[in-house]
């Protein structure tokens, strides 16, 4: 199902008692805030983190996007939001958006973190893609201030049909810079980027199609000479009702194709099963990851049972297994991407 659809039903659900959003407060119009303070903490929606000096950071789907620091990845603080106004160009482009931001990703490369976002509203497939940079995330440094970099891609050169949302940037050991993007709504694409510029290398751009209908929520990492793609499918955002589960694939070159374990293709629909939900975590997705000294951790929200279904940030360390697949089955090999040390500034 959508995760459009469902992330915005969900809100006016919540209005009623049930809830699953992850910031202090939702807009569900112009006049009505509702404030969530029963909601723990470490409750998040699409989840990523990054790390600079002694603090993690995870950004979060949200009005203006969501921000949580951390020293022990384990208690967290909301610490605010990287937009505190509507811009003007994502209702010039998205004219029902309200501030409502989905999905961000964070890295950090060439001195500045680049963050990117989508920008859609309900029951609107014509998204875009946003960028902002800072050169610190620490708010309490005189050099902090997010920069709207503005429109990366949409609806009108993103491709046929492609919903733009859900960017994940990729940086190769060659130094190009890869976006990949999209949903179940045509499926998922990658695009180069321009490295100095952070958006398109060329517009309209070359498009590669990587799937024609499954996934969302794509994220790539490298490890030896493997392409690792992950994604999620099911059902989102329905709380307790959820049944998402994350995906996976892989290929030797970056724009695939890419094969499940069985060597069948993911243009064909074809994938693993990483993760999927259980009794106390009915659904688990949106992932994506963190690498830190020799081991890279898996970012994921997962819809929790014992907090009446609202999607809580779970982080978790991954391994490889003899067949050089992904496994969160402890073996003696720990994965390590350091494709992934981008989100780290020391």
């Amino acid at each position: 199902m959508n995760k459009q659809r469902i992330y915005q039903l969900s809100i006016l659900i919540f209005s009623f008692g049930i809830c699953f959003a992850q910031t202090s407060n939702v807009t569900i119009n112009d006049s009505t805030n509702i404030q969530k303070k029963h909601l723990p903490k470490n409750a998040v929606h699409d989840p990523v983190m990054a790390k600079e000096g002694n603090t993690y950071y995870v950004f979060g789907t949200g009005r203006g996007i969501t921000i949580k620091t951390s020293t022990d990845r384990k208690n967290w603080e909301n610490t605010g939001k990287v937009f505190s106004d509507t811009l003007a160009w994502w209702k010039n482009d998205i004219p029902t958006q309200k501030g409502d931001l989905w999905a961000p990703d964070i890295h950090y490369l060439d001195g500045k973190f680049h963050l990117y976002y989508s920008v859609s509203a309900w029951m609107d497939f014509n998204s875009s893609i946003g960028y902002a940079t800072n050169t610190t995330l620490d708010p309490s440094n005189p050099h902090y201030k997010w920069v709207d970099q503005g429109k990366i891609i949409d609806f009108r050169n993103g491709g046929e049909g492609v919903n733009c949302i859900d960017p994940n940037v990729f940086v190769d050991n060659d130094g190009k810079v890869w976006l990949f993007y999209g949903s179940y709504k045509a499926g998922l694409r990658l695009v180069e980027l321009d490295r100095k510029t952070g958006k398109l290398k060329n517009d309209p751009p070359e498009i590669t199609t990587i799937t024609t209908s499954l996934g969302e929520g794509v994220f790539v990492i490298k490890v030896g000479e493997w392409y690792y793609i992950f994604a999620s499918r099911g059902r989102c955002c329905a709380g307790l009702e959820s049944t998402y589960q994350v995906v996976m694939g892989r290929s030797k070159n970056i724009k695939g194709p890419y094969l499940n374990k069985e060597g069948k293709s993911w243009v064909d629909n074809y994938y693993t099963l990483f993760m999927a939900g259980d009794y106390d975590e009915p659904g688990r997705g949106h992932n994506g990851f963190f690498t830190e000294n020799d081991t890279t951790f898996i970012v994921y929200h997962a819809y929790t049972r014992s907090e009446n279904g609202a999607s809580i940030v779970n982080i978790k360390p991954m391994y490889m297994d003899e067949e050089l697949w992904p496994t969160l089955d402890a073996t003696k090999k720990i994965l390590f991407a350091k494709s992934n040390l981008i989100n780290l500034k020391k």
